[in-house]
């Protein structure tokens, strides 16, 4: 008995056998939970995608509207179906030197069209989309080192550094949850561009130094009005990088601006712009607050999971992002102080840190240790991290340690000098 293609209004229901590259998978016949698929809804990419799905079911059903051959059609969902395994590749004594020459010139980029677009003409995107690419190769070598990029702060630049760094962090947890490069570029093109719509804000607004009153904060939510009218301009941006310009301050509960919509209706692209777009914010200085430890950071992403954020992204944004991230300033148990410089993910409280002040809070001679592997010593000869320390404390300038040690040429000699 040949098996039917059954028809709805927008959903057709297909047989596994008949399915086609370019279809939209927006049901199964079983329960997501009982599959290996990371995300409800996605389109059949590759011969990959096609075999998994034989594998599993017998058939699913299919998005009329979504579905097409044609090149120009874009997902909603992230298309790939079973997660990715990344290997860390090249240590962050190596990575850190590539990584920073692409953190700056992503940032340049990111300033032009910043100011391209707060003069009114139509931005283009081709150059920053090369860079997001060279940000992707980093990140998928070791994402240590641009996320250790992301925690040096400049005020008087927050709007394209926040741009740019929520490109960075989004494309680090696209990497953990194991979607594929193609993806990690849309994450990293949808963060990049998510609040270019600020730059058509009154500015004395944007950067006012105190509290907004409720007329001001009703302009400042135009800022996604605005952004989606620039991009919209350019018609080879995929709908989800202005999707999540304009969608990034909706919530779970639909409670957000500017449609209210619901976790229902919000993809996973945006959904992780908004949880990166709010740690960034949270852990920078602004000209009308002081940024926050990263631990505090993730506790109000966490307490607000379900009803702001989506919760399933959140606990995997706290794993990628880890106790101890690359770039905190931490007191040891010794009572010395350095920076983290790289945490393995099977190795999360056991990271790489660079001693800077002695137990008396005086400069020492820069060296590093390896937590982990120091676990086999005795505990009077151990390394512990006693507690995560506010950037800037007793003196340290992340951006200046940086500069000194890596971007001078004097990273073989820094790194060399390891306990």
């Amino acid at each position: 008995m040949n098996k039917k293609v059954t028809r709805s209004r927008e959903t057709i229901k297909v047989p596994t056998d008949q399915l086609k590259l370019g279809m939209h998978v927006s049901r199964l016949d079983r329960p997501w939970l009982d599959t290996p698929f990371l995300f409800q809804g996605f389109p059949v990419h590759d011969e990959d995608d096609l075999t998994a799905l034989k594998n599993i079911c017998e058939f699913v059903y299919i998005d009329v509207l979504k579905t097409s051959v044609a090149p120009e059609v874009r997902s909603s969902m992230v298309g790939r179906n079973r997660p990715k395994h990344y290997s860390i590749t090249t240590p962050v004594e190596k990575e850190i030197r590539q990584a920073s020459e692409h953190y700056h010139k992503s940032f340049s980029e990111v300033e032009r069209i910043l100011d391209t677009a707060y003069k009114g003409d139509r931005i283009e995107t081709e150059e920053i989309r090369r860079h997001i690419k060279e940000c992707v190769d980093s990140i998928e070598r070791n994402p240590s080192a641009m996320m250790w990029l992301t925690r040096i702060k400049n005020v008087d630049k927050y709007t394209a550094e926040h741009c740019l760094n929520v490109g960075i962090l989004a494309i680090a947890l696209g990497r953990h949850v194991g979607v594929g490069r193609k993806h990690m570029e849309l994450l990293g093109l949808c963060g990049m561009l998510h609040d270019v719509g600020k730059m058509k804000v009154d500015q004395e607004i944007l950067n006012k130094p105190s509290r907004l009153t409720a007329e001001e904060f009703e302009h400042m939510k135009q800022h996604v009005v605005f952004g989606r009218e620039i991009l919209i301009q350019d018609d080879t941006l995929p709908d989800e990088v202005i999707g999540a310009a304009y969608n990034h301050h909706e919530r779970q509960d639909g409670k957000g601006y500017p449609l209210r919509m619901d976790a229902s209706t919000l993809n996973f692209y945006t959904k992780v712009v908004t949880i990166v777009d709010a740690y960034d914010a949270i852990t920078s200085q602004r000209c009308y607050s002081k940024g926050n430890t990263s631990a505090t950071a993730l506790k109000i992403l966490y307490d607000h999971s379900g009803t702001q954020f989506d919760p399933k992204l959140v606990v995997k944004f706290i794993e990628c992002i880890g106790i101890y991230p690359p770039g905190a300033l931490v007191e040891m148990s010794s009572g010395e102080v350095g920076v983290v410089l790289s945490v393995e993910p099977e190795n999360r409280l056991l990271p790489k840190v660079a001693l800077l002040l002695d137990e008396n809070k005086k400069p020492t001679q820069q060296r590093i240790v390896d937590l982990k592997q120091q676990r086999d010593l005795g505990s009077e000869k151990q390394h512990r991290i006693k507690t995560v320390l506010m950037d800037g404390s007793y003196g340290i300038d992340l951006a200046e340690f940086t500069a000194a040690n890596i971007n001078l040429g004097e990273a073989a000699a820094f790194f060399a000098n390891k306990d």
